[in-house]
């Protein structure tokens, strides 16, 4: 199976415009994965955002940063909530494929963010 060549950028607007959420974007150009099979990927990132929807009515925020040592893909929702569900195990057996992992940050009652880490 040959590789294919993932925009990380275009990758979230297209999820985006399908999915019709609101969301800020900030977005960094040149974040791209090479990878066999992107479908995973997309199911990860969808399956955060509906999580983090759960969890406010208020937009997400996306922004993607291009660093010299990996990419971070990260979602961040508003909430007051003090109580959060745990994100599914699946999602680091997943992100492994990528060489990415996930990072979870509440700050009770203010914000939760999930960041997604890609190693060049």
């Amino acid at each position: 199976m040959s590789e294919n060549r993932v925009d990380l950028k275009q990758l979230i607007i297209l999820i985006k415009d399908n999915k019709n959420f609101e969301a800020n974007l900030i977005l960094d150009e040149g974040c791209i994965l090479m990878t066999e099979d992107p479908k995973p990927l997309v199911k990860v990132i969808n399956y955060i955002i509906n999580f983090l929807g759960q969890l406010s009515d208020q937009a997400l925020e996306i922004s993607l940063d291009l660093r010299t040592s990996d990419h971070l893909l990260s979602f961040m929702v508003y909430t007051d909530q003090t109580e959060i569900p745990a994100v599914s195990s699946e999602i680091d057996n997943v992100l492994k494929m990528y060489k990415a992992t996930l990072e979870k940050i509440h700050e009770t009652g203010k914000y939760l963010q999930l960041k997604v880490s890609f190693a060049h």
